[in-house]
């Protein structure tokens, strides 16, 4: 092959290359979805802050517990810092939570740091008026399995309302 023939050769693998490259452009612009203009929005309202309780609600915490403590880590959503920090706002009992007003549980909320909402989430009222009363099976068909390390309230190694 002489040289022209190569430069010729090596010309028209060119041309061929660029005419590939340019049609996968036209394809991918032509798949890709249209630029979307988004207009300005006016951001999110605020959060509404946490019901204050009125001057006559009482507390919801205790100095100290009134006999022994529940374990408020059978109740799902409670772990041990949220159950540690129960214990150091004065929240000893399954009673105390089921019956918290919309205001209490507003003030505890307001007391959870990073855990704010999980009250009402993991629906903690719920499970704590069903483990007060020491009916698993209803507690079980509400919020699942305790599982074998959270036993009943009836059981030797469990922990009482």
């Amino acid at each position: 092959m002489s040289q022209e023939q190569l430069l010729l050769l090596a010309g028209l693998l060119l041309l061929a290359l660029a005419v590939f490259v340019a049609f996968r452009l036209i394809g991918r612009a032509k798949a890709a979805p249209p630029p979307v203009e988004v207009a300005e929005q006016a951001p999110p309202p605020a959060a509404a802050p946490p019901l204050a309780p009125a001057a006559d609600t009482p507390s919801p915490f205790l100095p100290a517990p009134e006999g022994e403590a529940d374990d408020l880590s059978r109740i799902k959503g409670i772990g041990p810092k949220l159950s540690a920090r129960l214990k150091e706002l004065g929240v000893f009992h399954y009673r105390q939570i089921a019956g918290w007003t919309p205001e209490q549980m507003a003030l505890v909320d307001s007391e959870l740091g990073q855990f704010q909402g999980r009250p009402e989430r993991d629906q903690w009222q719920s499970q704590a008026r069903l483990l007060a009363s020491g009916d698993v099976k209803a507690y079980e068909r509400a919020h699942g399995k305790l599982g074998p390390d959270k036993p009943g309230p009836g059981d030797a190694t469990g922990g009482g309302a």
